[in-house]
């Protein structure tokens, strides 16, 4: 009896002493990292500096390791860059609001980017991931992917032998394929152009933010014009669908205006069409635009791909199922993600839990930023991180790699892009029509494309290709 108290006493005391050791840990800040630069900026002149976040955090994590921290204004932030710390985070649903409020005044506060908890879950589920889901896209999205290449080679049939603004021409492909199949709209069929000017200068706007400046005057005009430019076709888009009618299909808008009891309002539904739009052409944009731009600098890696595409299809264009059959396409793909580094980052937070990330802990309401572009060039993970090689992804080398190593759309359960499927074959069914048919070659070989590394990764100057037809296929 007396041992039993005896063993109860010492075990209430270790107890009191973790408690205790245990809140002095939590209220001390263990992760190292960088003191703020500016009492208002934190280190986001810092970014600046570096030229982007990615940037930033590549800096960072070279001089850290794959745990380190930083201040994002007047808040401390903790950026992670490895497979096990992605691990440790993968469950986390929420993001962390205020590192992605430079981009509210375009997507505006309703978007689903600023949606946690059960709220953003419910939303995710029954706006996003049903309208893009796998029967749709098999069923429904693939017929525009076809429609909208169709269209495109008929315009480039007659200007062969010129040059073509690569990055222009894919954001083109991208907007149309986008207002089809989530808005069964063509109403913004020819404003392309116009919409690409806008959404460039939001775009650079919101990513100056980032970087810790002010909006001045002009800038502060020209913004604004865009935005409104934006607000002024979604109105439009949506005014269309509410006066069509039949057995079109449904789509991404039918499931807003259908939910009145969690759509509240004309600006959320607004916001929502914007994040859709511009979410749906800017990151598939930017990826055809350096895939083609891979292929036509690696010649031997065309050649090779062609001759699969041959292989596989004699149809103007691949099935949905010769698409999967098609693994040195789907290669080219994945190493053209990892290579332009084309979601350099994203962000999750515990709200109301401490996180053990590398084996420190991260307090509840951290902001934690997922480093995705730092692991994807990370020399101890890939051989030539620099260098184009598809082949690292055929099976026998994928097998030597974590699969958190390669993460181009984020990894976090419910919150990976809702639109990674579609993204994915869009780009598959793009690429195999356009090189089945066309040779691909740079205007200027010699005149090198600077990466930009915004939230997606853009070319800094267009880039101008040429299309010779191949084999007289008309």
């Amino acid at each position: 009896m007396i041992l039993s108290i005896i063993f109860i006493s010492i075990i209430l005391i270790l107890n009191l002493v973790w408690l205790k050791y245990r809140r002095k840990i939590q209220n001390k800040f263990t992760i190292p990292g960088l003191s703020a630069s500016n009492p208002e900026l934190g280190n986001l002149d810092d970014i600046g500096r570096s030229g982007s976040l990615h940037e930033f955090l590549t800096k960072l994590h070279k001089k850290f390791g794959p745990i380190a921290s930083f201040y994002w204004g007047k808040q401390r932030v903790v950026s992670i860059a490895s497979p096990e710390a992605f691990h440790e985070t993968r469950r986390l649903f929420d993001r962390p609001v205020s590192l992605f409020a430079p981009f509210e005044p375009l997507i505006g506060a309703n978007s689903i980017q600023y949606a946690n908890g059960d709220i953003g879950r419910y939303r995710r589920k029954n706006h996003y991931d049903v309208a893009l889901s796998p029967i749709a896209l098999r069923g429904h999205f693939f017929d525009i992917f076809q429609r909208v290449l169709r269209d495109k080679m008929v315009t480039w049939q007659s200007n062969e032998g010129k040059p073509l603004a690569l990055h222009a021409e894919m954001l083109s492909m991208a907007i149309r394929s986008i207002t089809l199949a989530a808005f069964g709209s063509t109403i913004v069929f020819g404003d392309e152009k116009r919409i690409e000017e806008a959404y460039n200068t939001c775009w650079h706007e919101m990513e100056m933010r980032i970087q810790g400046h002010k909006m001045d005057s002009k800038r502060e005009v020209q913004f604004n014009e865009a935005r409104n430019y934006f607000l002024e076709k979604v109105k439009e888009i949506i005014a269309e669908c509410r006066q069509q009618s039949g057995d079109k299909e449904k789509c991404f808008i039918d499931y807003l205006l259908a939910d009145e009891e969690h759509v509240l309002s004309e600006e959320h539904i607004c916001d929502e069409v914007i994040t859709m739009f511009v979410g749906g052409f800017h990151t598939t944009g930017n990826l055809l635009t350096w895939i083609l731009y891979y292929l036509a600098e690696n010649q031997s890696v065309q050649q090779r791909l062609y001759e699969e595409l041959v292989e596989t299809y004699e149809a103007e264009f691949p099935s949905f199922e010769q698409i999967d059959q098609m693994t040195y396409l789907t290669n080219i793909i994945n190493e053209s993600l990892r290579l332009s580094v084309l979601a350099p980052w994203a962000a999750r937070v515990s709200p109301n839990e401490e996180v053990i990330v590398c084996g420190q802990i991260i307090p509840a309401g951290t902001p934690i930023i997922q480093a995705l572009g730092v692991v994807l060039k990370d020399e101890k993970i890939w051989t030539d991180p620099s260098v184009f090689n598809p082949d690292r992804f055929n099976d026998a080398n994928k097998k030597k790699i974590s699969s958190l190593a390669f993460a181009p759309f984020g990894f976090a359960g419910k919150r990976i892009c809702p639109g990674y499927r579609f993204a994915q074959y869009e780009a598959s069914l793009f690429i195999a029509g356009i090189i089945r048919t066309y040779k691909v070659t740079l205007a200027n070989p010699t005149s090198p494309v600077i990466p930009v590394h915004g939230l997606v990764t853009t070319p800094k100057d267009e880039t101008f290709i040429v299309f010779t037809q191949r084999n007289g296929l008309k």
